[in-house]
C-alpha cells in the first residue's frame, strides 16, 4: 500500500490528471477521469460520465483526426507517440494539452485498458509562440540588414556607369549648343540637309529634347541612387536631430517613385509653408513615411484611384503633421484594430508581413508621436502622424 501511494504521489507530480479507459473485445466499457480533469478541462468526472463523446466533443475540428488515431492504436493494443492536441475548455478558451497512453494487457497479450497521461502544456505553448515570433523578427531583421547591403551595393554599381553617361551627356550638350548655329548658317545658305537620316530642320528641336531629356533622366538616376545609399546608411538610432519634415517626406517620395507611378496617376504633394523642425531621427522618420506610401500604393485598385500626401502644422497643439490619404480598399473596420500589431497583415497574398505599420507605430512612439489610421471600406484610408516640434 505504501509502495502505491508513494507511485500515486510521484504520478500527481508527472501530470495534471489520468484518465482510464477500460476494454472489452476492443470495445471501450467505461472510462474514468481524475480529480485533475476539472482544473484541466473544466469538466468533471461526472460530466464526462453523463456524456461519453465529451472526450472528442471537446476537440477543435482540425485536431480531431489525430486524437481519433491516438484512441484507435491504443484500442489496439498498440503502443502511441506522446500526441500534443488542442481542447476547448469549458470556460470557451483554448488550451493545449499532451497525452500520453500507456497500454494494459492480460496475460495473452490482448488489451484490457489503457491510461492517459494528461499535461496542460498551455503555457510552454505560449511560450514557444512568443519565441517564434522573436525569432522571425530576428531573421527579418537579418533580411533587412542584408538588403540594406544589397541595396548600397547596387545602387553604387549604377552610379559608376550613370556617372559616365552624366558627363558625356553634358558634354554633349555643350558642343550641340556651339554646333548648331554653325548648322543653322548652314541651312540658311545652302537648304535643308539630311542629320541621321532625317532632314536637319525636322530634327534640330528632336536632337535638343533628347540631350535634355538624357541629362535629367540620368541626374534622376543620380538622385535616386544617393536617396537608396543614405536610406541603406546604418541609423545610429540618434533621436537628436534636428529634422526637416519636408525634406522627409520628398526623400521618401523619391524612393518611391516608381511604385508610385505604376500604381495612380493621380499622386499629389502639399508641402506646409515654414513648417517648425522637429527633434528626432530623419532616417528612422522617412521609413515611416515610405511604408505610408507603400500601403496607400497597394491598396488602390485602379491607377484612376488618388494618393494625395501633405505636411502641415498645427500650432494649437504644437505638432507638425503628415498625412497619406488614399483611395484604396480601405480596412475592416474588425482589421483596424489590429493592424498596428506586429506580424498581422491583412495582405499575406502579396507577400505583406505585417511588420511595417508595427515597425512604424514603434519609430512614431519613441519620438513621442502617434500615428492614426482612419478608413472606410471601398472607400479608403488615411494615416495621420504628429509629432511635437522644436519649441
Amino acid at each position: 500500500m505504501e509502495i502505491k501511494n508513494r507511485y500515486a504521489k510521484l504520478i500527481n507530480y508527472l501530470t495534471d490528471y489520468i484518465y482510464t479507459v477500460t476494454i472489452r473485445d476492443g470495445e471501450v466499457v467505461d472510462t474514468f477521469h481524475g480529480l485533475g480533469c476539472v482544473s484541466v478541462t473544466g469538466y468533471t468526472s461526472e460530466d464526462y460520465k453523463k456524456n461519453p463523446e465529451l472526450w472528442y466533443d471537446m476537440v477543435p475540428q482540425k485536431d480531431r483526426h489525430k486524437v481519433l488515431e491516438q484512441a484507435r492504436l491504443a484500442l489496439a493494443g498498440e503502443e502511441t507517440k506522446p500526441l500534443e492536441h488542442r481542447i476547448i475548455h469549458r470556460d470557451g478558451t483554448t488550451r493545449w494539452i499532451r497525452n500520453k497512453i500507456i497500454v494494459t494487457k492480460d496475460a495473452d497479450g490482448k488489451p484490457v485498458a489503457y491510461d492517459g497521461l494528461i499535461n496542460d502544456i498551455t503555457p510552454l505553448k505560449k511560450a514557444q509562440a512568443a519565441e517564434a515570433i522573436k525569432n522571425r523578427q530576428l531573421i527579418q531583421a537579418d533580411k533587412m540588414a542584408s538588403l540594406g547591403i544589397l541595396v548600397s551595393g547596387i545602387a553604387h554599381e549604377i552610379n559608376n556607369p550613370n556617372n559616365f553617361i552624366l558627363l558625356n551627356a553634358q558634354l554633349f550638350s555643350k558642343i550641340w549648343k556651339d554646333v548648331a548655329p554653325i548648322l543653322d548658317a548652314y541651312q540658311a545658305e545652302n537648304g535643308d540637309f539630311s542629320v541621321g537620316g532625317i532632314p536637319y530642320g525636322a530634327s534640330k528641336e528632336k536632337i535638343s529634347q533628347s540631350l535634355e531629356g538624357i541629362l535629367i533622366g540620368s541626374e534622376r538616376i543620380q538622385n535616386i541612387t544617393k536617396r537608396l545609399t543614405d536610406y541603406a546608411k546604418t541609423d545610429s538610432g540618434n533621436l537628436n536631430e534636428s529634422v526637416d519634415i519636408n525634406k522627409v517626406v520628398s526623400m521618401a517620395i523619391v524612393i518611391t517613385d516608381t511604385l508610385i507611378r505604376k500604381s495612380t496617376e493621380k499622386f499629389t504633394v502639399e508641402y506646409g509653408r515654414d513648417l517648425p523642425r522637429v527633434r528626432g531621427n530623419a532616417q528612422q522618420l522617412e521609413q515611416v513615411v515610405i511604408t505610408l506610401i507603400n500601403n496607400a500604393c497597394q491598396a488602390l485598385r485602379t491607377t484612376s484611384d488618388e494618393i494625395h500626401v501633405m505636411t502641415y502644422c498645427d500650432r494649437q497643439r504644437g505638432k507638425v503633421r503628415i498625412k497619406v490619404r488614399d483611395q484604396g480598399v480601405g480596412i475592416k473596420e474588425e482589421d483596424l484594430k489590429y493592424i498596428m500589431d506586429p506580424f498581422f497583415t491583412t495582405k499575406r497574398d502579396m507577400g505583406g508581413t505585417g511588420l511595417g505599420l508595427s515597425v512604424s507605430y514603434n519609430i512614431v512612439k519613441n519620438h513621442e508621436g502617434t500615428l492614426i489610421l482612419k478608413s472606410e471600406p471601398n472607400k479608403g484610408t488615411t494615416a495621420r502622424l504628429s509629432l511635437p516640434f522644436e519649441q
